[in-house]
């Protein structure tokens, strides 16, 4: 069974009523009592420079129109013992971008990013980019497929800190 790990900007959690979901979640961590002020979107080629900067890499399940050599989502380094030594793999990874795009088409690097997937990952990976990219896309929350644990992290915020409270 595949399972994945997803984060969103927290300030877009208010639709459809998902503020309600997340704060009736089973587990919650560091959910304000008000949604935050929207931030302005990371594009996705800050989302790639994020990963890069966390030491994470993984497959995408996205092309970048017009990206160059180096600033794409990097690959697995070492597949052979990347899953056995818990590396950074962040795994199947996708970008959830605003507009339309249809299945297959290039996103521009310039792309409001407003949602990522992480399938297969190596967890601690996770929480290593999440934190890198919430420097930039401003608070992000995370949850699984079964969306029963929610936990939020905010700008400024490290892994290192936070691995003990790390749900997955």
């Amino acid at each position: 069974m595949s399972w994945s790990l997803y984060a969103v900007p927290l300030h877009d959690v208010t639709r459809d009523g998902g503020w309600e979901w997340a704060a009736s979640a089973g587990s919650v961590r560091r959910l304000p009592d008000q949604p935050p002020k929207p931030t302005p979107p990371a594009r996705v080629g800050d989302v790639l420079d994020a990963v890069r900067a966390a030491g994470c890499h993984g497959t995408a399940w996205f092309e970048v129109d017009g990206v160059t050599a180096g600033s794409e989502l990097p690959g697995c380094p070492g597949a052979g013992t990347c899953v056995t030594e818990q590396g950074p793999d962040l795994g199947e990874v996708g970008l959830h971008v605003t507009g339309q795009v249809r299945h297959g088409q290039p996103l521009s690097i310039d792309a409001a990013v407003v949602g990522m997937s992480f399938r297969k990952p190596n967890t601690l990976a996770v929480l290593r980019a999440v934190c890198a990219l919430a420097s930039v896309a401003g608070p992000l929350l995370v949850h699984d497929d079964s969306a029963d644990q929610v936990f939020v992290v905010w700008p400024g915020e490290r892994a290192d800190d936070l691995r003990g409270e790390w749900p997955w």
